[in-house]
């Protein structure tokens, strides 16, 4: 075998040395988020939304406007509204714009720029607590669409 094929095999095997390194690092991580919510899990019985909002744990209704926001990513109150009547069979629009405000109050959602009325979206740092729970490597670049950023 010559110096040339010698190296050049030397070479192809770091290539896929390194490979295997990029694959072992992303398995780890894969791993550790895993562990993670595994620990979520046995600590708080669960892996709700309230584990990382606990001020939404005694509102049913709080609850299931953030997990509409998840779904939808953003929407009016007539949006959230008639999916809440789909999800639990009542909600006046009513309840949704005063529950809303509450949510805003707390910095959970955030009105968002919209060509017509109100739109809101979860918070940039609800949106962030939930992905570092959950082990998400996402970045905020990645993640616009919930707060309308």
């Amino acid at each position: 075998m010559s110096d040339e094929d010698l190296a050049r095999e030397v070479q192809e095997l770091r290539k896929a040395l390194e490979a295997i390194r990029a694959s072992f690092e992303v398995v780890s991580r894969m791993a550790q988020a895993y562990l993670r919510l595994l620990n979520v899990y046995a600590e708080y019985g669960g892996l709700g939304i309230d584990v990382v909002i606990p001020e939404i744990k005694h509102d049913p209704i709080a609850r299931e406007i953030v997990k509409v926001l998840f779904d939808l990513r953003r929407a009016n109150v007539s949006q959230i509204a008639r999916e809440l009547r789909g999800r639990r069979g009542k909600a006046s629009r009513n309840t949704v714009r005063a529950k809303l405000e509450e949510l805003e109050r707390l910095g959970i959602v955030r009105e968002i720029p919209a060509e017509r009325g109100r739109v809101y979206a979860l918070s940039r740092d609800v949106v962030k607590r939930w992905l570092e729970m959950i082990g998400m490597p996402i970045r905020f670049e990645q993640t616009n669409d919930y707060w309308g950023g």
